[in-house]
């Protein structure tokens, strides 16, 4: 049995990663992917920024994910919600939870580039990129 993801994008190469170190490389992988890893014209990694939530961060760090992110992180210490025109507001302050942050902002486009390079290391993880499915000729799924 092996894993097909197709789509290197943030989920793809992520849950690549994630069943190459969960597994220990036991599980094969092929992510497949349309546009090439060092395409600055990738969608899925392109000029915009993300924010990721504090529990995100941790889920990165335990699949060995984070570990190569982080330096080009910006912590998110403080968030100031309000809805525009009403009274209400709340101020969220990462101290008066105890963390040092509440999540990470980070740019897609270092993110791309950190984890391919995290993909073409990882055991039992086959890259086809550029490359497209064709065609899907036959899926079996037998229960008992």
């Amino acid at each position: 049995m092996s894993v097909i993801i197709v789509g290197g994008g943030m989920a793809g190469a992520t849950l690549a990663l994630a069943i190459s170190r969960l597994s220990h490389g036991a599980l094969p992988v092929h992510l497949i992917e349309a546009t090439a890893p060092e395409s600055h014209a990738h969608p899925g990694f392109d000029g915009r920024a993300i924010a990721l939530a504090a529990g995100t961060c941790q889920q990165l760090a335990r699949i060995g994910v984070w570990q190569s992110l982080a330096d080009c992180a910006t912590a998110i210490t403080t968030v100031h919600v309000s809805d525009r025109g009403h009274a209400g507001f709340v101020t969220l302050a990462a101290e008066d939870y105890q963390l040092a942050a509440l999540g990470q902002v980070v740019e897609l486009h270092n993110v791309g580039q950190r984890l391919f390079a995290l993909l073409r290391k990882a055991p039992g993880v086959t890259l086809h990129c550029p490359d497209r499915v064709a065609n899907v000729a036959v899926l079996r799924v037998t229960l008992k």
